[in-house]
């Protein structure tokens, strides 16, 4: 509960500075699209939700800490229509994803890609996101 509460503060403080709705898809300002950070971690949460379904994935940082990150990919519909559904990702699935860090150094993102324990890139803007 803790975790959450944490989380939802950060995300609630996140979203006060973040630019206007209007300018929602002004990403430069918010992520950081030159450079990106690789995360290996579990799964922890799932949302499947517009405008942005967001997934969560708990990484360990240097010190051995937990810190969640969150993410958001495209949307519902894009995903569907790409083969992707709520059950595509599973909490406590080990993940690693590539991501376009938040520009004010949070632990928020934009998915690049997410790779699989097998070895299997899912979600891919470098190849057209498509599930194979």
């Amino acid at each position: 509960m803790k975790r959450l509460l944490t989380l939802f503060l950060l995300l609630a403080g996140a979203a006060m500075f973040a630019p206007p709705m209007a300018a929602h898809h002004g990403r430069g300002q918010s992520f950081d699209m030159k450079s990106r950070v690789t995360l290996k971690g579990t799964v922890s949460q799932v949302k499947w939700q517009n405008p942005h379904v967001l997934i969560f994935i708990d990484v360990k940082d240097a010190a051995g800490a937990v810190v969640t990150w969150a993410f958001e990919n495209s949307n519902v519909h894009t995903l569907a229509s790409q083969g992707y559904n709520r059950n595509t990702l599973r909490v406590g699935q080990e993940v690693t994803a590539i991501v376009n860090p938040a520009a004010n150094g949070s632990p928020l993102g934009i998915v690049v890609k997410v790779i699989l324990a097998d070895g299997k890139e899912i979600m891919s803007r470098e190849r057209g996101n498509a599930l194979d």
